[in-house]
């Protein structure tokens, strides 16, 4: 039976998808939960329109985040924090104090974006990642220097 689905389904599809799934799926789950409709012309003709509509908004999404990663990629980033004299932080760095040093350079990306296994917590250069999602990556580099 083809379906277009109203909600995102697990393991099944996205919103505004059509599918062909089992009669007994689809009336016995699919249909009384309100996650889909039966596939009619008209609402096929619909559903097309979201889809083409959905992927300008992904395309238009993704061409930003590559200009969020062009803007970070290559560039050098410095971070002055208390430190011992062998130099261990007094504390750790971690994204959010990441992005407030990419931030104060005039590039601004969300925290959740920046990939680390674990915070810094010594004095020195590190390279960093930044996964903006969609493929699209950047790297940078980290400084960490005592006051």
């Amino acid at each position: 039976m083809k379906v277009i689905l109203l909600q995102d389904v697990a393991r099944v599809g996205k919103a505004g998808d059509i599918k062909e799934v089992k009669n007994g799926y689809a009336f016995n789950f699919l249909l009384p939960e309100g996650l889909a409709e039966v596939a009619t012309p008209q609402l096929v003709k619909q559903a097309e329109k979201f889809i083409a509509k959905r992927k300008q908004e992904l395309e238009a999404a993704v061409i930003d985040l590559k200009t969020k990663a062009s803007a970070v990629s290559g560039r050098s980033v410095r971070v002055k924090t208390k430190a011992e004299e062998n130099g261990k932080l007094f504390g750790s760095i971690g994204k959010s104090e990441i992005a407030l040093a990419l931030e104060s350079t005039g590039v601004s990306i969300d925290a959740q974006a920046i990939v680390l296994t674990k915070p810094f917590k010594e004095v020195g250069s590190f390279p960093v990642e930044a996964d903006f999602g969609h493929g699209v990556k950047a790297s940078f580099e980290l400084t960490i220097e005592a006051e």
